[in-house]
C-alpha cells in the first residue's frame, strides 16, 4: 500500500487524496522536448548527407514525423478520455491489455531508459576525454565513476520533488534547443539554391527507396521521448495540459528538424 495517498496504485490509477506537486503545460512540454532532443539529433545532418539527398530526406521526415504526430494525438486522446490513468504508457497498456502486457510495457520502458542513460554518459565522458585524458573513450574507471556520480545526482534531484527536477530540465532543454536554432539560422543565411538542386537526388545510382530505408531508423530514433508528458501526467495541473503538451512538442520537433 503506497504511503502517499495520491500515488498511483498498481494499475496506475491515482488514489483520491492530496494531489502531488503540479507543473504547468510549458514544463510538461520541456519534459517532452528535453527527452526527444538527445545526442543523435546533432549528428543527424552528417548521417543524412552520407545516405540520401533532399528528396529522400523529405520523404523520411514526412513518414516518421507523420507517424509520430499521430502517436502524439493518441496520447492526447488517452489523456483526455482516461484522466484516471496517470502512469503513462504502463497504465494504458495494463488497462487495455491486462497485467501481463502491462508488465512488459513497463519493463521495456525501463530497459530502454537504462540503455539510453548508458549511451548518453558514454557519449558525454568520451567527449570530455578530449580535455581530460583520464576519461578516455568513456570506458575507463574514471568515466564510470563520473557517469555514476551524474546518475546519482539526477536521482537526488528527482527525489527532492518534481519542481526541482523540472527546473533543471528547463535549463537543459534550453541548452539543447539553442544550438539547433543557431544551426537553422546559419543554414538559412548560407543557403545556396545550386547546391540544394545538385543534391536533390542523393548519391548517384542509389534508388530512392534504399536512401529512405537507410535514414528511416535514425529519423524515428530522434522522436524517442515523445511520451515524456504522459509519463509525468500525474504532476500536471490539468489533464488537458498533457494532451496539449505532447502534440505541440512533436510539431515543434518536426519543424525544427525538417530540412531547410
Amino acid at each position: 500500500m503506497p504511503s502517499d495517498p495520491s500515488s498511483p496504485t498498481e494499475s496506475g490509477v491515482t488514489r483520491p487524496g492530496t494531489r502531488p506537486a503540479t507543473v504547468s503545460m510549458l514544463t510538461l512540454s520541456t519534459f517532452v522536448i528535453g527527452s526527444m532532443v538527445g545526442a543523435g539529433v546533432f549528428s543527424l545532418p552528417a548521417g543524412f548527407a552520407a545516405e540520401t539527398g533532399v528528396a529522400g530526406t523529405l520523404v523520411a521526415w514526412a513518414v516518421a514525423g507523420g507517424g509520430m504526430l499521430a502517436l502524439a494525438f493518441a496520447f492526447q486522446l488517452l489523456a483526455n478520455r482516461r484522466p484516471d490513468l496517470d502512469a503513462g504508457v504502463y497504465s494504458y497498456a495494463r488497462a487495455g491489455f491486462g497485467r501481463y502486457l502491462g508488465y512488459f510495457s513497463a519493463f521495456g520502458y525501463w530497459a530502454s531508459a537504462c540503455a539510453g542513460n548508458v549511451f548518453y554518459w558514454v557519449f558525454i565522458t568520451s567527449t570530455l576525454g578530449a580535455v581530460f585524458p583520464a576519461l578516455g573513450a568513456g570506458d575507463t574507471v574514471a568515466a564510470v565513476a563520473v557517469s555514476s556520480a551524474g546518475l546519482w545526482l539526477f536521482f537526488i534531484l528527482i527525489r527532492r520533488g518534481v519542481r526541482s527536477a523540472a527546473a533543471v530540465n528547463r535549463v537543459v532543454s534550453i541548452a539543447k534547443t539553442l544550438p539547433i536554432v543557431v544551426f537553422v539560422v546559419l543554414c538559412a543565411t548560407v543557403f545556396d539554391p545550386a547546391v540544394f538542386a545538385a543534391n536533390w537526388a542523393g548519391p548517384s545510382g542509389a534508388p530512392l527507396w534504399d536512401q529512405i530505408r537507410a535514414t528511416m531508423l535514425v529519423t524515428v530514433f530522434v522522436f524517442i521521448g515523445l511520451e515524456g508528458a504522459s509519463v509525468n501526467s500525474r504532476h500536471a495541473r490539468s489533464r488537458r495540459d498533457v494532451g496539449r503538451a505532447t502534440p505541440s512538442s512533436a510539431s515543434s520537433a518536426c519543424s525544427r528538424s525538417s530540412p531547410r
